[in-house]
């Protein structure tokens, strides 16, 4: 293997997206998108605004914003995601959907858990906190979404993978 090329295992597939529950789903595609930034992080906020309304939410958009930046920001090593129309998604979405819905379940022990294979030091702790307050609020936006609009097959193909 040349030294130039190190594989990342956050991006290793780990599973199918239509295997997930709904909150999962809906963390991992929010993620992709916020990532994607332009058009499909607009149109994330606008599903924040229109499930939740206009002042709760752009605050649960902007506690969204705080987590990924954090994510960013904080990471352990580079954050790895797919394309937001792949079908398989990789170790770190899955370690970001799992910390969302544990937290959400206010099991705040597998949370951190999670939250620490992503995130350095005392980020993690703050993670868990935003992660507990955006796991309601992802699946009342999931469920409000119209099924093709869930379905990652729908969506344009814009990455190899």
């Amino acid at each position: 293997m040349s030294q130039h090329f190190v594989p990342s295992r956050g991006a290793a597939p780990v599973g199918q997206m239509q295997e997930l529950p709904p909150v999962e789903r809906i963390a991992i595609l929010f993620l992709r998108a916020w990532c994607d930034g332009g058009t499909e992080k607009a149109q994330m906020a606008a599903d924040f605004r229109r499930v939740l309304g206009p002042e709760e939410g752009d605050l649960r958009y902007e506690d969204f914003n705080t987590l990924l930046r954090m994510l960013l920001r904080c990471g352990r090593c580079p954050l790895m995601r797919h394309g937001l129309s792949c079908q398989c998604f990789g170790g770190h979405e899955s370690a970001f959907a799992q910390m969302i819905t544990a937290a959400a379940r206010q099991d705040r022990e597998d949370a951190l858990l999670f939250a620490t294979t992503l995130l350095s030091g005392g980020a993690a702790w703050h993670a868990v906190q935003l992660a507990g307050n955006l796991g309601p609020v992802l699946l009342q936006i999931a469920r409000a979404m119209p099924t093709d609009t869930a379905d990652t097959t729908t969506q344009p193909r814009r990455h190899l993978h």
